[in-house]
Parts: structure tokens; C-alpha cells; sequence
């Protein structure tokens, strides 16, 4: 079972990798477990821990939430995809997101509990027009507490 932030997180990019179209396609064009902003198909993920906190449970274990944010970005451009379609895709890619933590919360066995406990949608214009999404996955382990105290 994971208990790490890097086997966490890489049992997060497994199930983001594992959502597919109907034709059996991954719908995420590149998916990275690191800060990246150089795409070049989309939409693209971007997972990162962000944080955690642990409690006590008792003298033999500790309950640790690790904190992680997976980032979706879709371009947008008039060459590309136009802002109708970018604004659909985005739409449907987040609800897979969202139905995947749902429908499968330990991740296959990988940890006691992923949750999506937030997620905001936004717009922005840099060296190009992105829409993106930003979803707050909180994962739950429970770890042996090797203090005697």
C-alpha cells in the first residue's frame, strides 16, 4: 500500500492515465507527475503535492493525509481548438476526473481514501489562451508509528 508521497502520487497519475474515450484513447494528451507548463498535446495534467497533516491514532499508528493538486489545461486558439469546444472538453475530461475518485476511492488498493475535496475552473491568457482546472485530491494511509512515546 502507498504511504509515500512519490507512491501516492504515482498512483494518481496510474488512474488519471487509466480514463479513456469511447474509441479506448486516453483522454489527457501527456500527463506528468511534476511542475511542467511545456505542453504539446492536450489536454494536459500536471500532478503536485502541495501538503499533508498526520494525527496520532494510537501508539502503533499514524493517520496521514498527503495533498495534492492535479492541474488540467486545454488550449484554446483559433488555429486549434476554438473556445466552444475547449470549453466542452474541459468540462467532460474534469467530470471523468471527478467520477474516477468517486468510483474508485483507494485508487486500486494503492491507499485507504482519495478524495476530490475541491475544484476550481478558470481562464488565462499567457503565451496563449488556456482553459484549465485545478482539483484538490486529498489521500488518506494509515502508518506504523515507530515512536514508543
Amino acid at each position: 500500500m502507498a504511504k509515500t508521497i512519490v507512491d501516492i502520487q504515482s498512483a494518481i497519475k496510474t488512474k488519471i492515465e487509466t480514463l479513456k474515450d469511447e474509441s479506448d484513447v486516453s483522454i489527457f494528451g501527456e500527463v506528468f507527475d511534476y511542475a511542467n507548463a511545456d505542453f504539446s498535446k492536450y489536454p494536459a495534467v500536471v500532478i503536485k503535492p502541495t501538503g499533508g497533516s498526520g494525527n496520532r491514532i494510537d501508539t502503533h499508528r499514524i493517520e496521514r493525509t498527503f495533498s495534492f493538486e492535479v492541474t488540467l489545461y486545454q488550449e484554446q486558439s483559433k488555429a486549434g481548438t476554438n473556445k466552444k469546444t475547449a470549453s466542452e472538453k474541459m468540462a467532460s475530461v474534469s467530470d471523468q476526473i471527478i467520477q474516477a475518485f468517486d468510483q474508485d476511492p483507494s485508487l486500486s488498493g494503492a491507499l485507504e481514501q482519495a478524495n476530490v475535496v475541491g475544484y476550481d475552473f478558470d481562464f488565462t491568457v499567457r503565451p496563449g489562451m488556456f482553459n484549465f482546472a485545478i482539483f484538490k485530491i486529498e489521500c488518506l494511509v494509515i502508518v506504523e508509528n515507530y515512536s514508543t512515546s
